[in-house]
């Protein structure tokens, strides 16, 4: 089992904000917003008897609390929306792949991403109707920007022994690297050499090639939209990837958490980043006067209005990572298993309403969500939350339940005239 090389810290990957409350009137508040940024990478990235049938998995307690949430369908669309699970393997005493497979597929999972391109990994994920997303480790770059006979042994060593057994839907050349002056000028060579290798195995219409990028990319999220780039890289780095992306129909990438915008910003109320629905509780953009009622929605519009200032109003974007951690410091009360319960259901819930709502900008606009993680991985460095972002732990126990609601729909609290609101100045 080879875990994947990526060893970089969630928390400094996201913009460092500050926010402070302004009182305006009595119970009314606003929010005052600054950002900066603070780059370093993140890392990202049972046990029970494999099930005999999937009628079965119903009558397994850790199964019936699963199957509720991830019966996303049997074909895969950048188009549509979903749920999946990111599958990191940067711990110790994790199961191997072709069990680990086994405990995803009794729980009802149909997306899955990971962050190699190992053989044996993709090789146990054969015949089992579970679509992959890849990742091309970032230390590949330099010689696949330059080298197109990399890109030609990478598809040929992992992708076309497996196309015609294993579902994949994408590769993503690189994990947040964009911000990064050593490799970002080598992204959109290698994304193209590794493109018109599939192309060439004419499979590239089948397996979309794109990259993940952190929200860092952002220098500014709030009014979502005002979002735009960061100077550094919207002219040299983003344009030109996102012009690809465009003409490739291939999707836009990105990680994003609130609860590290919470934690980073200190003053967002805690029930907003975790889709707790008040009347009491929503954010007016002051340009376009859309109402918001979740800090997941801000980010995704921030990043939409981003690619939008560049001239890209219609990409698919994906939700690559989000989740939220059950453990962290001492003194952090907003991790918890409650609280992690809490953001993943209701995300859920959120992302595959009936009908799709969308976000404020872009209404009935569906969009895919990887949660982050699988597995706890102790062998990650950095915050201590860092460790205790999976759904399971190791053993393959579930740490909480996901329980349904009635009518499976979370439905849009009404907004109450008069009544309290925040918002970001």
């Amino acid at each position: 089992m080879v875990p994947h090389p990526d060893t970089r810290s969630k928390t400094t990957a996201h913009l460092l904000t500050r926010l402070v409350f302004k009182p305006k009137a009595p119970n009314n508040l606003s929010l005052s917003l600054s950002s900066s940024f603070s780059r370093s990478k993140k890392p990202r990235s049972a046990m029970r008897e494999s099930d005999q049938a999937l009628g079965r998995c119903v009558l397994l307690h850790l199964i019936l609390l699963l199957c509720v949430f991830f019966p996303i369908g049997s074909s895969f669309s950048f188009g549509g929306r979903g749920i999946g699970i990111n599958y990191g393997r940067l711990g110790t005493n994790l199961p191997p792949p072709d069990i680990a497979v086994k405990l995803i597929t009794s729980s009802c999972i149909k997306h899955v991403k990971t962050f190699d391109m190992d053989p044996l990994l993709i090789q146990a994920f054969a015949k089992s109707n579970i679509t992959l997303s890849l990742c091309i480790p970032d230390k590949e770059l330099p010689v696949l920007a330059s080298d197109p006979t990399r890109a030609d042994l990478i598809v040929e060593r992992s992708i076309l022994p497996f196309i015609h057994t294993t579902k994949i839907s994408s590769i993503s050349v690189g994990n947040e690297i964009s911000m990064m002056p050593e490799l970002a000028p080598h992204l959109l060579p290698a994304i193209k050499n590794v493109y018109y290798s599939l192309k060439k195995f004419k499979i590239h219409k089948r397996i979309k090639v794109s990259t993940t990028h952190s929200v860092a990319v952002l220098a500014i999220r709030s009014p979502p939209s005002h979002g735009i780039f960061q100077d550094s890289i919207a002219g040299p780095i983003m344009k030109p990837v996102l012009r690809f992306l465009n003409k490739t129909q291939s999707p836009f990438m990105v990680n994003l958490y609130p609860y590290l915008t919470y934690k980073e910003t200190n003053e967002v109320p805690l029930d907003f980043a975790l889709f707790t629905e008040k009347p009491n509780l929503y954010y007016t953009d002051p340009n376009t006067s859309l109402v918001y009622t979740n800090l997941f929605d801000i980010l995704v519009d921030a990043l939409n209005a981003a690619a939008a200032s560049l001239g890209f109003n219609n990409l698919t974007l994906v939700v690559t990572e989000t989740g939220w951690p059950t453990n962290g410091r001492e003194n952090d009360y907003a991790t918890s298993l409650q609280n992690a319960k809490l953001f993943n259901q209701r995300l859920i819930k959120h992302v595959m309403r009936v009908p799709v709502v969308g976000t404020p900008m872009r209404p009935g606009v569906p969009v895919m969500v990887y949660l982050f993680a699988l597995f706890d991985e102790d062998l990650k460095v950095g915050e201590p939350t860092e460790n205790h972002w999976g759904l399971f732990y190791a053993n393959g126990s579930k740490k909480y339940e996901l329980e349904p609601e009635k009518h499976g729909v979370l439905r849009r609290t009404k907004l109450a005239n008069g009544e309290n609101k925040f918002s970001f100045l």
